[in-house]
């Protein structure tokens, strides 16, 4: 009888635990199968504090508005991004909307093979602005820089490929109650003659107290950008001189060539003071930094081991939410005309980020869902998405308009500096980037020495300057080649639409991509022979 009952009980608890389990699935869950006929996708390695919850936010208000369309937010780890992106374009698995970045190694041929042009779309106005002032303002006008960094950074000239969420800039944070705890103030150095004397300070806090801190918290990644931002800055004079075009930038592929031409390289005195400043700023960083990745200076800095951390605003909103004290964000001290290592080539303070806009993203051309896609990032990238974004990232906004709240306004960069937007490390092409990352520990170790760094970059550089070079090239071959059936076809289709038909328009704007795509592979293939093959 007793375990009869005992079966009964079972049975009726097992019976109450599938019922519940019914309801809970059916009104409290996601549906298995999603009840919007579309699904698009949007990938990105940014998984820090902040970007996650900006696109969360956008894409939670544009399901309201495209009750059809659900979108999907991928996070992919920074350390197997490369591999992820990658695999999943080459297996047309890739999702709809892929944040990409020249500078990740090895994957310089991605756009030109797997990312679909948006140029005609960019050409008219943002249906989302509609209501704002932006209305009647043609999409690419509507970001603060006009994409100038997606046009610098196009595989075919004069097309667009990309949209941007927000503007970076790097900024020295600031733990303030370490630094008046060491110097007995808060007051930030105004130069970087004012900053040596703070590294001093510290020097002699952490000799004297035997507590392990260091002035800046360091490790490889950190250090690159503070060393790009320094020898851009020392080259200045240099940029304005190989600007031979006028378009006060110098391309990538230009820095490749003229290295060539012999119009650059890190034995040149400008060069060498940039070096030099880097040096100085990596003694005052824990020993080996350059074996961390920047996880490791944020966990220093957090610790309070570190009484500065130069980063990206990117991880403004990480250190912030996760700090225990208050930080403080400044400009880094610049050197000044008076300043015995750089001022001798000094031409005017240079710019720390800020004017141009990052996190792009661009249309797979495996897309099933083209449409929805580009819909989803007029969207993101409208008044109200931007807005949204920004005010649920502590990121700031790529849009016009967008108001920029006060606690991020210290990320802006006011229009008082120069930059020829020259990259002389990581930014010109992947395999001169490997070359430095490699050697770097040769300039910021202990025993290390510019002319250590100088001396193993004058064996690297040539091979590598001409393998990134050939890569463009190779590039822009892919997406020349193709390029007259589409010519012919919006010719054909012109035709029949008369004089002022969008197909013509289409058909002058990819012949004349095509043409500066023709004329830049002589121009990279001639600078390639007149150097000769290398070693």
């Amino acid at each position: 009888m007793k375990k009869r009952r005992s079966r009964y009980l079972g049975l009726g608890l097992l019976l109450a635990g599938y019922t519940f389990a019914l309801f809970w699935v059916f009104t409290r869950s996601t549906p298995v199968i999603s009840s919007r006929p579309v699904t698009i996708r949007i990938a990105h390695w940014q998984i820090e504090k902040g970007p996650p919850d900006g696109v969360d936010a956008i894409i939670k208000r544009y399901e309201e508005l495209n009750p059809r369309v659900k979108v999907e937010q991928v996070l992919v780890p920074g350390r197997v991004y490369n591999q992820w992106m990658r695999t999943n374009l080459v297996g047309a698995t890739g999702a709809d909307l892929i944040e990409y970045g020249v500078w990740l190694d090895g994957l310089t041929d991605i756009p030109a093979r797997y990312f679909e042009p948006i140029t005609d779309e960019m050409m008219r106005p943002n249906p989302y602005n509609k209501g704002t002032a932006l209305e009647h303002v043609p999409w690419v006008q509507t970001f603060t820089d006009g994409l100038m960094n997606q046009r610098v950074n196009a595989p075919d000239p004069g097309q667009f490929y990309a949209v941007t969420l927000t503007e970076v800039s790097e900024r020295l944070f600031c733990n303030q109650e370490l630094l008046r705890t060491i110097t007995g103030t808060d007051q930030m150095p105004a130069t970087f003659a004012d900053l040596r004397v703070v590294f001093e300070r510290i020097r002699a806090y952490a000799a004297r107290t035997g507590r392990p801190i260091y002035a800046m918290a360091g490790a490889r990644d950190n250090a690159s950008w503070l060393m790009q931002y320094l020898l851009q800055g020392a080259m200045l004079q240099r940029s304005q001189r190989n600007d031979r075009q006028g378009n006060l930038a110098v391309y990538p592929w230009e820095e490749l060539g003229q290295y060539l031409e012999g119009r650059w390289n890190y034995r040149t005195p400008e060069a060498q003071a940039g070096l030099a400043l880097m040096r100085e700023v990596s003694l005052n960083m824990k020993p080996g930094f350059v074996q961390s990745l920047r996880d490791a200076a944020t966990q220093e800095f957090l610790r309070g081991d570190a009484v500065f951390i130069f980063a990206g605003t990117w991880d403004g909103t990480s250190l912030r939410r996760l700090a225990t004290f208050p930080i403080a964000v400044y400009r880094f001290p610049q050197p000044t005309r008076e300043d015995p290592v750089m001022g001798p080539y000094f031409y005017g303070a240079f710019a720390d980020g800020g004017g141009g806009t990052a996190m792009e993203f661009y249309l797979n051309k495996s897309s099933a869902h083209p449409k929805e896609a580009i819909d989803f990032m007029h969207f993101m990238t409208s008044v109200e998405g931007n807005q949204l974004f920004t005010d649920h990232s502590g990121w700031l906004p790529s849009i016009r308009e967008v108001k920029v709240p006060s606690d991020i306004m210290a990320y802006r960069t006011p229009l008082d500096c120069y930059s020829f937007g020259a990259e002389y490390m990581t930014g010109m092409g992947s395999t001169v980037a490997a070359a430095v990352m490699r050697n770097l520990y040769l300039l910021t170790e202990t025993h290390g020495s510019v002319d250590q760094f100088v001396n193993a970059m004058e064996a690297a550089m040539p091979e590598a300057v001409r393998t990134d070079l050939r890569k463009e090239i190779s590039n822009r071959a892919i997406i020349v080649r193709p390029q007259d059936v589409t010519i012919m076809a919006n010719a054909a289709l012109g035709w029949r639409s008369g004089p002022e038909g969008s197909p013509l328009l289409a058909r002058e704007r990819l012949e004349s991509s095509q043409t500066q795509s023709e004329g830049l592979m002589l121009l990279m293939g001639r600078q390639l022979e007149v150097a000769g093959p290398g070693k």
